[in-house]
């Protein structure tokens, strides 16, 4: 809306023609160099699992993040709800995942490992990857942040899994995908590689900052179970098809164009961790493990193939 004395929201700084941003170049994917995986296999499978801290107080603006408290405060339901992923649903998945030899890379907020600190020693002595998702839910990256209070919460979500885990921190992914303009670049600043905030391709692409190049990973939206279960209110058996149908495709491609794909699965552990639940996703994976040409891989692993192919 704009009129005297109301601006007009579509002023602002970086509008132009174009992205409305200098990142990236624009990229088909069907003319972009063929990636080779290790072993030459067709599809990267990445299992990505949020392990996410929702507070009970959790502001209202800018705006909730998805699968965030709707309620008045206190809703002990909506934070147990969530809570049941951290305390429960999360060691089922884990059993899954390595019953079947897969590492995931854990999407972490930074307040999971001091409100958490069993959960965190469990992740620590796993072979997942680690990578900073945040403080936690409630405090999310915007225009709205000064650039001080903005850095002061990648410093904090870093510095605090840094002195946790023994294992690197490569990966960012920004609580709820939201971004200000200058995230990007402080995630740079902080010494990560990759960035999972984006949605707009199925495979890795380089992203430019004030402190150098990032990688951006391919997070699919539409195949998280957050989107489809919560969301969208799919049955279990419907987030199954959808995720095999998108392995078909995904699949059928790379064997096509000689050139691998990434499969990514965003599964949450206080979704997919229920006990009506875990044995669908056994199934699914066993049904993606069975088809040849299959590399699972953390985000850290599918982006140094990836850097090495181009």
């Amino acid at each position: 809306m704009s009129g005297p004395g109301i601006p007009n929201y579509l002023d602002y700084p970086w509008r132009r023609r174009g992205l409305d941003h200098d990142r990236f170049g624009h990229r088909n994917l069907p003319q972009a160099k063929p990636v080779t995986w290790p072993g030459k296999a067709r599809v990267a499978l990445w299992v990505a699992i949020p392990v996410a801290h929702f507070p009970m107080d959790m502001p209202r603006q800018p705006f909730v993040a998805p699968g965030g408290v709707d309620r008045p405060y206190p809703s002990y339901w909506d934070y147990t709800q969530r809570d049941y992923g951290n305390r429960v649903g999360i060691y089922r998945l884990m059993r899954a995942l390595d019953a079947r030899g897969l590492r995931a890379t854990a999407l972490l907020n930074s307040a999971v490992a001091a409100r958490y600190p069993a959960l965190a020693a469990e992740i620590a002595a796993s072979r997942w990857e680690v990578a900073a998702a945040g403080v936690d839910m409630g405090r999310l990256h915007h225009g709205g942040l000064a650039q001080a209070d903005e850095r002061a919460l990648v410093e904090e979500s870093v510095g605090v899994l840094r002195g946790a885990f023994a294992s690197r921190i490569r990966g960012w992914h920004s609580p709820a995908h939201s971004e200000s303009m200058r995230t990007l670049d402080l995630v740079a600043e902080a010494g990560l590689d990759y960035v999972a905030d984006w949605i707009n391709d199925d495979m890795p692409y380089p992203v430019n900052t004030a402190s150098g190049t990032l990688t951006a990973m391919p997070l699919a939206w539409d195949l998280s179970d957050l989107h489809l279960l919560f969301q969208q209110h799919m049955d279990t058996s419907e987030f199954v098809d959808q995720v095999l149908r998108a392995f078909g495709t995904l699949d059928a491609e790379a064997e096509r164009t000689g050139g691998g794909r990434v499969l990514t699965l965003t599964i949450t552990p206080w979704l997919m961790g229920q006990p009506h639940r875990i044995g669908a996703l056994g199934a699914m994976l066993d049904r993606i493990l069975d088809r040849a040409g299959v590399w699972p891989a953390t985000g850290g692993e599918i982006v140094d193939a990836w850097r090495a192919g181009n």
